[in-house]
């Protein structure tokens, strides 16, 4: 990724770690499980549209219940499929990434970026391959982060984004992967 890329990908970016600021402050203030700010706040910043209202109170109660807590992915993706009987590897990822800021967001961008493909949600074993996906994604992560162009990516948005917030290595690479196009 060439630095004009990287600049260009954070200029796009800025609504959105502003909207991540305030969300996770939030985050850590409020019971999420019924606090409408954060709710919007969230729905507006991940693009959660559409639910039944069975879908939110389970999706907010889940997360409520797990702050604090270590969760996995897995475990995660099992338990939204329990509480609203749909497969969501990107929700379930987004979630995760809230409690805990060190891990990736599964999103068609990043995917694309980072070289992992999402398995068809027609496929009979959906869960299973999601579960190996994100494993994937975490671990390039990892590598990505103490590369060269990671450190790239991670200095240009220390030197881009003037912020009282801690962002962890992961999301200030997450937000350049999610604003680059191909």
């Amino acid at each position: 990724m060439t630095l004009i890329e990287i600049k260009d990908a954070l200029s796009r970016a800025q609504k959105g770690i502003l909207q991540y600021t305030e969300l996770m402050r939030l985050f850590a203030m409020v019971d999420v499980s019924d606090d409408a700010k954060f709710q919007r706040a969230y729905n507006a910043f991940y693009r959660v549209q559409r639910r039944q209202e069975s879908w939110y109170r389970g999706y907010y109660s889940l997360m409520q219940s797990l702050k604090g807590k270590n969760s996995t992915f897995s475990d995660i993706l099992d338990e939204i499929y329990r509480l609203t009987g749909r497969y969501e590897p990107s929700f379930a990822s987004k979630l995760l990434a809230t409690i805990d800021p060190s891990k990736p967001v599964w999103d068609r961008f990043v995917l694309e970026n980072s070289g992992h493909k999402a398995p068809s949600y027609s496929h009979k074993e959906k869960f299973e391959l999601a579960k190996k996906v994100y494993a994937s994604l975490e671990k390039w992560y990892s590598e990505f982060v103490d590369s060269a162009d990671g450190q790239n990516c991670i200095a240009e948005f220390d030197r881009t984004v003037v912020s009282d917030f801690c962002f962890t290595d992961v999301k200030k690479v997450d937000f350049i992967l999610w604003q680059t196009r191909k």
